[in-house]
């Protein structure tokens, strides 16, 4: 049985997969450069630690050996003769002279080496304790970088964003586009094209929404029938609703007329995976609210349930025909 494929979908097929091979070495030249980077800053602070690590060891050994010397000394000066194979007597052949040695007398002749003073162990101590300092800092500020790491959103959902220029032509460079500040982004709209659904060649559909169109869709993001997210104006640009504050928001649009019926189970869990990846990109504030715009009553009985809903807001025109 023959296939048919419009030109449209191979297009857009050859071009995601083109796409998704240069994306891919991209995200692991960035993952290496990251990786890279991190190893050599913990690295030199590792070494640093372990230079001052050891010249404390060092220091301590030495301030060790010499107590146990001048220990030894001390007793050998104050202990007793021994026996007589120890004493040597010498006899001076010219001038008749006698003289007698022993070690005990040679040690006792030496001077007694000065005990370590108060100043060196002073000194050794503070030295233990900023090294400990040290080590308490760097170990502190590794746990702090890698919790900074770690706040992100849990990855336990699954997305499918078709990026812009894989599924559409429209230039958003040059048409009037603002570019939106991903700091400031505390609101998301979501609404529906009052268009017909679709649930599989949905980019036939969303060619035909275009079509009258002489830029592109006011949408950031659009959610087909095949649960796949598209992106429109995506992270980077404001939407084209005058009424909402654009520069403040992203507005998500369910592909299809939910007036009476609701988006599909897999639809809502797509526009639940693209608020998740929103905020693991850092393109939404962490407490922000969710509204419903236009006459889709359906759509607001299903994200009245969901937290930081805010409410519904009524649009003064509608933007897609």
């Amino acid at each position: 049985m023959p296939i048919f494929v419009s030109s449209y979908t191979l297009r857009a097929i050859s071009k995601f997969y083109a796409h998704q091979e240069q994306s891919g070495y991209d995200k692991l030249a960035h993952l290496a450069n990251q990786l890279n980077f991190f190893i050599l800053a913990k690295l030199r602070h590792v070494l640093f630690a372990l230079y001052f690590a050891m010249i404390a060891l060092r220091h301590g050994s030495e301030a060790t050996s010499d107590g146990k010397r001048s220990r030894s000394l001390s007793q050998g000066t104050y202990g007793s003769l021994g026996t007589a194979d120890d004493i040597f007597i010498a006899v001076d052949a010219v001038s008749g002279s006698v003289s007698e040695s022993t070690p005990l007398l040679d040690k006792a002749a030496a001077p007694p080496p000065s005990p370590p003073s108060n100043h060196t162990k002073d000194c050794l101590n503070w030295r233990s304790v900023g090294l400990l300092v040290m080590c308490v800092s760097a170990l502190g500020l590794a746990v702090y970088l890698l919790w900074r790491q770690t706040q992100l959103p849990g990855l336990g959902y699954r997305l499918s964003l078709i990026e812009h220029d894989i599924w559409s032509d429209m230039d958003l460079h040059g048409q009037g586009s603002r570019l939106l500040d991903p700091f400031a982004v505390v609101s998301v709209y979501f609404t529906h094209t009052s268009s017909a659904a679709c649930s599989d060649d949905c980019l036939e559909l969303l060619h035909r929404l275009q079509k009258h169109r002489l830029e592109e869709l006011p949408y950031n993001f659009l959610i087909t029938g095949d649960c796949q997210a598209f992106e429109a104006r995506g992270w980077q640009y404001e939407s084209h609703f005058a009424e909402l504050p654009q520069a403040t928001s992203l507005v998500v649009a369910f592909v299809g007329d939910f007036s009476q019926r609701p988006p599909s189970d897999c639809q809502l869990a797509t526009a639940q995976a693209l608020l998740l990846e929103s905020l693991k990109r850092r393109r939404l504030h962490p407490e922000y609210n969710l509204f419903v715009v236009g006459n889709a009553e359906a759509v607001q009985q299903e994200l009245q349930l969901w937290p930081r809903y805010g409410g519904r807001r009524r649009r003064k025109r509608r933007e897609v025909e």
